[in-house]
C-alpha cells in the first residue's frame, strides 16, 4: 500500500468516529495509598504541648483504591478539618505504636518555641528608639500585622534602622491578581483599577 492510499483510508476513517467532546476537568480512578509506621516527630510544634507525631522516612505497605467505590461516608469525613490531638492521647499513640522511648528534651524545645512565637516583636510603644528596640537590637525591621501585633511602634515614629514593615492587605490582594493574570494569560479588569 502506498503512503498516500493509507492517509485517505485514515482521514475517512477519522471522519466516521464521532468527535470526542473536550474536557476542561481531570478524572481520576484510583488512588495509591502509602501507609507509614508512627514515629516521634521532631520536625513541627504543636500548639497544645506535649510531643510531636512524625512518620517514618519508608512505608511499610501500600493499597490500590477504586474511587469509583468509595462510599460517600469516606469521602466526607476525609474533606473535614484536621483536627488537634491531645498531649495525652499523642502518647498513648506513640507507645501504642511500640515507641519504647520518648524523647523529653523534644517537649522542652516545642515549649521554648511555643513560648518564642508569643514573645515575639518589640514592646516600644509611641516613641521606638534603636538603642532600646528589642527587634532593633536583634538586628531585625519591626512587623505590625493587625493591631499593634508583634510589634507596638508607630509608623512615624519607628526608628528601628533595619525598617518596619507593616501588612496591607491591597499589596496581597495586587500580588494575588497579578499572579492570576500571569499564571492565566489574561488580563483581569475586574477591580484591578482600584488597587493600581
Amino acid at each position: 500500500m502506498s503512503k498516500r492510499k493509507l492517509d485517505a483510508e485514515d482521514s475517512r476513517l477519522e471522519k466516521s468516529l464521532p468527535k470526542r467532546q473536550k474536557t476542561k476537568s481531570v478524572r481520576f480512578d484510583k488512588a495509591t495509598v502509602f501507609y507509614f509506621p508512627r514515629r516521634q516527630g521532631f520536625v513541627s510544634v504543636p500548639s497544645s504541648g506535649g510531643f510531636t507525631l512524625g512518620m517514618a522516612n519508608n512505608h511499610c505497605w501500600e493499597e490500590t483504591i477504586h474511587l469509583c467505590s468509595l462510599n460517600d461516608e469516606f469521602i466526607t469525613d476525609s474533606t473535614k478539618q484536621v483536627v488537634s490531638i491531645p498531649q495525652k492521647k499523642r502518647k498513648i499513640l506513640l507507645k501504642k505504636s511500640g515507641i519504647k522511648r520518648i524523647f523529653k528534651k523534644e517537649e522542652k524545645d516545642c515549649m521554648e518555641i511555643r513560648l518564642s512565637r508569643i514573645l515575639c516583636g518589640c514592646s516600644c510603644g509611641e516613641m521606638c528608639d534603636a538603642e532600646t528596640c528589642e527587634c532593633s537590637l536583634n538586628g531585625i525591621g519591626c512587623q505590625v500585622d493587625y493591631g499593634k501585633y508583634p510589634c507596638s511602634c508607630e509608623k512615624n515614629s519607628c526608628k528601628n534602622k533595619n525598617g518596619r514593615k507593616q501588612y496591607d492587605p491591597s499589596i496581597v490582594e495586587r500580588h494575588y491578581y497579578e499572579t492570576f493574570t500571569r499564571l492565566n494569560g489574561i488580563a483581569i479588569n475586574v477591580g484591578l483599577e482600584q488597587i493600581l
